[in-house]
Formats: structure tokens, C-alpha cells, sequence
């Protein structure tokens, strides 16, 4: 069995990651005059999963490669039992290791990567990271890139998934300078606060022992949201049977947040890289709670839509309520209305909760007769909303608008 460590998520001192950051940006800067800034994260960001996926396995590593040596036809599944976890690496090779033959570190790497586990190959090539193997050994720089990640710290012995997300979430940041104000990430002390606003009342029957308990986040970055409310549950009630389900469309994002999930003994198959305007990756599922922070004045309609969304958002809004959008369509400009009717879709009927951080926008864009108006209508009338709350500004990474929960 796989053993579960409940972070110690709700200790209000500061959590410092300056020194994993500076340090991680001082290997950034390694790649100088062979990488744009910008592209500094398609080799940053791989390189972080690999090494923590590394101290991950540190303790059971020798027994994994001395089973495979017995048997390399040993099965996946009892192999992750050896592990600990539901990953594992059968190659003899560490990244300390590799630095020590500099003449064949390109292709001792892939054999690196290769004796992953199949689920985490698949984390590492969904980043393309091959060729940015050839790139910086060509360039003269993948040696001391792989030596600087070999000294850094990432065990989650150390290093737990709070701590870790906010690794991810400050190099996004310095990665995303520039992206769009509605490209943000939410810092761990708003997710705080939305969790213990949903689970604040109504909620009695998730203290029953081995409960069974669904989270959804349609719009689940690095897993911040899912891991913070599955950490509070845990708290409270260690019995329950918490389980975390997830849709990303920023590749980076969502290979970050399948390692942790993996690294917190989920099920990596139930977070899913997929645009949730135009799929339900779980159709067949209604969730206990739902919790997310969908994009700011994204459109979802118009010629600055992403291919398909249009076209997906409109078939499905024609299945009137037995589709996602059936209260209707808000205006091509924004798609934050559509993230509410798809959280209320995919709430349990009876007991199903969400807590969503949108802009102001929802509150008031639109005329009476609006899409917008008869969204909100519709939310009314069927007493769908029990707050809105106003959060200060500056509050998150990239925008610095106004945001109501």
C-alpha cells in the first residue's frame, strides 16, 4: 500500500521558498545566449519534475533497480509497491551520476528518462523535452544544467506539496512577466480561504468514516486548489477516501500538476489535459465540490477564440440543460459565465458546492436581456448562489483588478 502524508497545510507562518527559487533562476541563467527568457521554462520546468520525481524515489531507488535486474519483466504495479509510489525508475543512473561521464551525458540522460515509469514519460514528453536535450548539448550547456539540478533539494520529505507549489507558482510568475492580466495563478492564502468557505457549513457528512469524497477544478493549473482542499479534508477526517479530478490546458501547468497528484497518491489518469469549454473529461461523474479560478475575459467566441471553442461551446449549448450551457451564451468576449454553468453542471445534485473566483465582469457585464442577464437570472432563480464576497486588489500574481469569489 501506498502510505498518504497529510501536508501541514494550515500553519499561518510564511512559507519561504526564496532560496529553491533564486537558486532554480540561477540555473535559468545558465541557458543565457542559448535560450530567449522566455523559453527558459522549456527546459526549467522539466528539469524541476524530473528532480522531484528523483527525491521522490531517493530511499527505494536500489531496491527498484535491483528488482528490475532480477526480473525487468517485474510488473509496473508491484514494482510501484517497491517504490512507494506510483512511479517508479529501474535505470542505475541518478542525474549526480551522469555528470561523471560528460562525453555520453545526451544519450545516458534518455536512458535516464526512459527508465520512468510509463506515467511519468508521458509527464516528460507531453514537454517535448527531447529536443531541448539535443538543444543544450549542442550548446555546450546541458552538463551544468544537470549538475545544478543534481545539488537541489526537492524531497517531499522537505520540500511538501504546499511548499512546492509555491516553487511552481513563483517561477510561473517570473516565466509569465508578460502574459495577459487574465493569465493568473491564485496564491495558496485565497485557496485557503475558499476551502474553508465551502466546507464551512452543509458539509457534516464528509467527517463520516471512509467517506468518499469528489473535488473538481476545471481550470486546475499546477493542482493548488486540489491539493489544498484534499489536505483540510485529510486533516479533519484522515479516513476519507479524498478524490481529486482536474482539466488544464497550459501543457506546463498540467505536467506540474499530474506529478504532484502522483507524488500524492492520486489517480494521475483523472487529471486530464483538455480545454473545458469544449469537453467534460468526466461526463459520467457528478462532484461533491467543485473549486476553481477560471480565466479572466478569455473569449470563448470570435476570431481571438482558440481553434474550436467557438464551435464546441455553441453544439453544446444546443442540448439546451441536458448539456453544460443550457441557461445560454454570454457575450464571444469572456468566458467566465460559462465556467459557473459548467461548475453548476457538474455538482451533485444534492449535495454538490463550488466556490469560483471570477472578476467583476459576471456581476454586471450585459443588458437585461442579455445572454449575460439571463445567466444570471437563471442562477437566481434557482438559488444557485449563497454569496459573492469581494476580495481586495493585488491579490493575485498578474492582475491586480478587483475579484469577487
Amino acid at each position: 500500500m501506498i502510505s498518504k502524508k497529510t501536508d501541514v497545510l494550515w500553519d499561518d507562518a510564511p512559507v519561504d521558498v526564496s532560496t529553491e527559487v533564486n537558486f532554480i533562476w540561477s540555473i535559468a541563467n545558465k541557458l543565457r545566449g542559448t535560450y530567449q527568457s522566455d523559453k527558459y521554462k522549456d527546459v526549467i520546468i522539466p528539469m524541476v519534475i524530473i528532480r522531484r520525481f528523483e527525491c521522490a524515489l531517493e530511499a527505494t531507488k536500489q531496491a527498484v533497480v535491483e528488482q528490475y535486474k532480477k526480473n525487468p519483466a517485474y510488473p509496473a504495479k508491484a514494482m510501484c509497491r517497491v517504490s512507494g509510489y506510483q512511479f517508479f525508475n529501474t535505470s542505475e543512473y541518478t542525474l549526480a551520476e551522469l555528470v561523471n561521464d560528460p562525453d555520453h551525458l545526451a544519450a545516458n540522460f534518455r536512458n535516464y528518462i526512459e527508465g520512468f515509469s510509463a506515467n511519468v514519460q508521458d509527464i516528460i514528453k507531453s514537454l517535448d523535452f527531447d529536443k531541448q536535450i539535443d538543444k543544450m548539448d549542442k550548446n555546450n550547456r546541458l552538463l551544468s544544467v544537470v549538475k545544478a539540478f543534481s545539488e537541489l533539494d526537492l524531497d517531499p520529505k522537505t520540500i511538501d506539496n504546499v511548499k512546492m507549489g509555491y516553487i511552481f507558482e513563483d517561477l510561473i510568475r517570473r516565466f509569465s512577466e508578460n502574459a495577459e492580466a487574465g493569465d493568473h495563478y491564485t496564491g495558496r492564502d485565497i485557496i485557503k480561504l475558499m476551502v474553508n468557505i465551502l466546507l464551512a457549513e452543509g458539509c457534516d457528512d464528509i467527517f463520516d468514516d471512509h467517506k468518499e469524497i469528489t473535488i473538481l477544478d476545471q481550470a486546475a493549473g499546477t493542482g493548488g486548489m486540489l491539493s489544498t482542499s484534499y489536505n483540510f479534508i485529510h486533516r479533519y477526517n484522515p479516513t476519507a477516501n479524498v478524490r481529486l479530478f482536474g482539466q488544464e490546458i497550459n501543457p506546463e501547468s498540467y505536467a506540474m500538476c499530474v506529478a504532484e497528484m502522483l507524488i500524492k497518491g492520486q489517480n494521475a489518469e483523472n487529471i486530464r489535459m483538455q480545454d473545458t469549454m469544449k469537453a467534460d473529461c468526466f461526463p459520467d461523474r457528478q462532484m461533491r465540490f467543485v473549486i476553481e479560478n477560471p480565466p479572466f475575459g478569455t473569449p470563448w467566441g470570435g476570431k481571438d477564440a482558440a481553434e474550436g471553442v467557438e464551435q464546441a461551446v455553441k453544439e453544446e449549448n444546443q442540448k439546451g440543460f441536458d448539456g453544460r450551457f443550457g441557461a445560454g451564451l454570454p457575450g464571444s468576449g469572456d468566458m467566465q459565465l460559462l465556467f459557473i454553468q459548467s461548475a453548476v453542471n457538474k455538482m451533485d445534485n444534492a449535495l454538490g458546492r463550488a466556490a469560483i473566483i471570477e472578476n467583476g465582469s459576471p456581476l454586471f457585464s450585459g443588458g437585461t436581456s442579455s445572454g449575460e442577464s439571463q445567466i444570471r437570472r437563471w442562477l437566481l432563480e434557482n438559488d444557485l448562489i449563497e454569496a459573492i464576497i469581494a476580495l481586495p486588489v493585488d491579490l493575485f500574481y498578474n492582475t491586480g483588478i478587483l475579484c469577487c469569489k
